[in-house]
């Protein structure tokens, strides 16, 4: 058998639902529903953009209202933790084979400048990745306006995807997450105190708003001058806030959603 066939067998057996309607080398086939290999919770172990383009930035390296965010995929709808539109009855295309690096290239065009190359790099966003040949899968969905309908998502390995979610000019790496990965909230769980710190330690996505909370309460830090006692000031009244909560897992998500949200207008 040789290599070309081998590479379509190891496809087909990672993505059957587009693979056996499409098959090898063959045009783009619209499935059902994104396949079942990428079913499950994701987390946002990356937020990626171009180094060489930041007067373009709408999001940071790494940003806090992005990082640690869930996303869910099932036949249903494909979602993200961040308060957007949900892709409802979401389907997939399998477009043709393309290297990786092209597929940045393409996606993440920049405006012709000079000493600037108009196409960017992996390097350039910052993703340590080999220019391997893969299949993106293009999502359309319901409403239209779904941050997730028109843009693709790439499989880089089995718990490992690549997405230009919102074709707002960055990329997030998302990491699957089982039933045993470990919850890690900014702080020690093991001197977690009260209903809340309880509640965090016992959420993966309460914990990741958490680290979000930590990380864009660090940043502002660092840029408040002389207003830095009335920020420590307002975090503590936040966390006040926030503790009277209790356990209450949809008070406490929207309690440091809107936290993040203002840290990061600092």
């Amino acid at each position: 058998m040789n290599r070309i066939h081998v590479d379509c067998l190891s496809r087909a057996l990672a993505w059957p639902v587009i693979w056996m309607l499409a098959g090898c080398g063959a045009s783009p086939v619209q499935a059902a529903a994104p396949p079942a290999a990428l079913a499950g919770t994701w987390e946002v172990a990356h937020v990626a953009v171009d180094q060489r383009d930041q007067p373009h930035w709408l999001y940071f390296p790494d940003d806090p209202r992005l990082l640690g965010r869930d996303v869910s995929i099932d036949g249903s709808k494909i979602t993200i933790d961040n308060d957007s539109r949900d892709c409802v009855k979401p389907s997939v295309a399998a477009l043709p084979r393309i290297s990786l690096q092209t597929l940045v290239g393409r996606s993440f065009s920049r405006p012709p400048q000079e000493d600037t190359p108009v196409h960017p790099t992996l390097s350039d966003f910052g993703l340590p990745l080999a220019d391997s040949a893969v299949v993106p899968l293009k999502i359309s969905c319901d409403p239209e306006t779904s941050q997730w309908n028109d843009t693709w998502l790439v499989p880089v390995a089995a718990d490992r995807l690549l997405t230009n979610y919102d074709n707002s000019g960055f990329i997030l790496v998302l990491e699957r997450r089982g039933a045993t990965s470990p919850i890690r909230p900014s702080f020690s769980c093991t001197n977690a105190q009260g209903a809340t710190e309880r509640a965090i330690c016992a959420s993966a996505t309460l914990a990741g708003y958490d680290r979000s909370v930590a990380a864009a309460y660090r940043r502002a830090l660092t840029l408040a001058g002389d207003g830095l006692s009335d920020l420590r000031r307002e975090q503590k009244q936040w966390l006040a806030q926030r503790n009277a909560c209790g356990g209450d897992t949809e008070c406490l998500t929207g309690s440091m959603r809107r936290r993040v949200d203002q840290l990061m207008q600092q």
